[in-house]
């Protein structure tokens, strides 16, 4: 099973977008990112999270179907989120930036990604075998046993002496 290389993609969106961007999982870890603020390892603040995970909510209650990302504005840059079931991509913007034209090319990028990932998930598990594993510690045990009944008459002696 081949591994995601987040930093390869994060420097590709880089050069072909012009954008500082971050990978993180539904959780909220960071598994790739370019961006300082959301340095890889860390966790996406715990506000922004509840957002992502209230979406539904938020798009019943605008009656949409559903809200595939949300944009905050901050002093010198914007905060792009975009998110599916299995990721978050965060991308930090000029302020200049057009969203309307860089939000859908994005979007399509995540789904592709997210697909990937998907595909890579483990689909098949091994049994697990009781039955094998419980007659390898009665065996364990037996030959513990024998080992403690061996010499047990030289040790007798040995204590006896000693005594």
């Amino acid at each position: 099973m081949n591994q995601v290389k987040y930093e390869e993609i994060i420097s590709q969106l880089k050069s072909e977008l012009n954008a500082e961007c971050a990978i993180a999982n539904k959780y909220g870890i960071i598994l790739g990112s370019l961006i300082k603020e959301f340095g890889k390892g860390k966790v996406i603040p715990q506000g922004i999270l509840s957002l992502i995970s209230n979406s539904k909510e938020i798009a019943n209650e605008l009656n949409l179907n559903k809200i595939n990302s949300f944009a905050l504005e901050a002093q010198e840059y914007n905060y792009l989120f975009t998110f599916s079931e299995e990721l978050i991509l965060i991308s930090k913007l000029d302020l200049n930036v057009n969203l309307a034209k860089f939000m859908p090319s994005i979007s399509v990028f995540l789904k592709k990604l997210s697909l990937s990932v998907k595909e890579e998930e483990i689909k098949k598990f091994s049994l697990f075998d009781f039955s094998k594993e419980v007659s390898k510690i009665e065996e364990t045990l037996e030959r513990e046993k024998v080992r403690k009944d061996k010499y047990s008459i030289i040790k007798d002696l040995v204590k006896h002496i000693s005594n």
